[in-house]
């Protein structure tokens, strides 16, 4: 049997849910893990089924869908999140992208949009990115957002790191050599939120382990081999990349 991408529905009105349960069943390369209207209880889903992909809708009982997405990057880094809107509108996409979802579509997406979607972004792909090039509205929003930045003279590609700031700490300690067991100690974290982190990292830069990822992050400006001196420990410097130890340390 192949891989079935398992997806978690979070969704305020029930027929609408109902039709997304029955849409994606009905598909090949689907499992769904668990359905609610309730974001604490999608938190405890996602704790117990380890979705890949979250479908949130934009109208729930006790949060927005822009809130439950933006929770969800900072809780579970590794699954994706897809905004289904009640209502499309410019000021919501912008939202979308800023919480770090990988798509955001209406209620009258097609089947197989949907189902593209959800696999592109199991995948780690951003479809959102995408879509931002059909939205010059948006699009402009974006590059104002980040105008400051780039006349105080950092990179372009440091303004528009993709990262989170936990993401980029791990990253940096990743540069220096150092497990996740090792960087679980340093920030006080379990080693399975640093591996957790590290998946993450992974699918947002669509590479393959720990040294493609800080190559990446070296060569677009989002770190530097001097980070830890510049922070302040001179006793620390980056190790060869080939000491970057497993992706499942």
């Amino acid at each position: 049997m192949d891989h079935l991408i398992r997806v978690l529905v979070v969704e305020g009105e029930a027929f609408f849910r109902r039709g997304l349960i029955g849409s994606l069943e009905g598909a090949d390369g689907f499992s769904i893990v668990g359905a609610t209207s309730d974001a604490e209880e999608a938190y405890r889903l996602t704790d117990n089924e380890s979705p890949a992909v979250a479908l949130l809708g934009t109208t729930l009982m006790d949060a927005s869908g822009i809130q439950l997405a933006t929770e969800f990057r900072r809780r579970f880094p590794a699954v994706a999140t897809i905004l289904l809107s009640h209502n499309e509108h410019d000021d919501e996409f912008f939202a979308a992208l800023r919480a770090g979802a990988a798509a955001y579509c209406g209620r009258n997406v097609d089947e197989l949009s949907l189902q593209e979607f959800i696999r592109r972004a199991a995948s780690g792909e951003y479809v959102i990115n995408e879509q931002l090039l059909s939205k010059p509205y948006v699009a402009a929003r974006v590059l104002d957002q980040f105008r400051t930045p780039m006349d105080q003279g950092q990179p372009l590609n440091a303004a528009l790191m993709p990262l989170t700031d936990r993401e980029l700490q791990i990253l940096r300690e990743i540069s220096t050599g150092h497990t996740n067991a090792q960087i679980g100690d340093e920030l006080g974290i379990s080693s399975q939120t640093v591996k957790n982190h590290v998946t993450s990292i992974l699918r947002k830069l669509a590479v393959n382990d720990r040294t493609q990822a800080v190559v990446t992050a070296l060569k677009r400006g989002w770190i530097t081999l001097d980070d830890d001196v510049e922070a302040g420990d001179p006793g620390l410097t980056s190790k060869p990349t080939s000491r970057l130890g497993s992706d499942l340390d």
